[in-house]
């Protein structure tokens, strides 16, 4: 195999997980900022930004990047088999796992920051006790997945919850 194949199926592969990932964070970006879009035409109202509407927006695509890069957790055993590549293939589940749980807190931190700094845009009754609490869940359930292991049952309880903190940002949304 020559150099240049080899660079060009190196670079061919992270093209695909470059993929993997970018529809994830234009869909977190698109669905909400489309949505919102399109709800304000079909009333007849003026497009504007408001700090709600950027904040979820931000919120929802970088939370849309960690669902991307941690989707592949709980088969990684069965991607492996296959020799199937995937972040968690690469850079191995606790990594992945950690990397995922940091992104996620930061987007924690960035609501209860903005909460503090922006009172006017927010409410801080809702937001810094909201978001502290599900930034706690969250490294405890980290907590849960490393005491486990990384067991197949922890890894898929971690993602699972990965998706319950995504649902319960919405149902906390109309009220922020």
């Amino acid at each position: 195999m020559s150099d240049a194949g080899h660079k060009l199926r190196k670079l061919k592969r992270n093209l695909f997980m470059l993929l993997e990932v970018f529809p994830s964070l234009v869909r977190g970006f698109l669905l909400n900022f489309g949505v919102y879009h399109a709800t304000r035409a079909a009333l007849g109202l003026p497009f504007e930004w408001s700090s709600p509407v950027a904040f979820i927006t931000s919120f929802v695509s970088l939370f849309a990047l960690v669902i991307a890069i941690t989707k592949d957790l709980p088969d990684v055993e069965g991607d492996r088999k296959f020799q199937i590549s995937t972040f968690a293939t690469k850079l191995g589940v606790r990594n992945i796992a950690f990397l995922g749980s940091g992104l996620l807190l930061l987007n924690y931190v960035a609501a209860i920051v903005a909460a503090v700094y922006m009172p006017q845009a927010f409410r801080r009754s809702l937001m810094i006790p909201a978001h502290s609490i599900l930034a706690l869940g969250l490294i405890f359930q980290a907590w849960v997945l490393e005491r486990a292991n990384y067991t197949k049952e922890a890894i898929a309880g971690y993602y699972r919850f990965i998706w319950n903190l995504f649902y319960a940002e919405y149902i906390i949304f109309p009220f922020i």
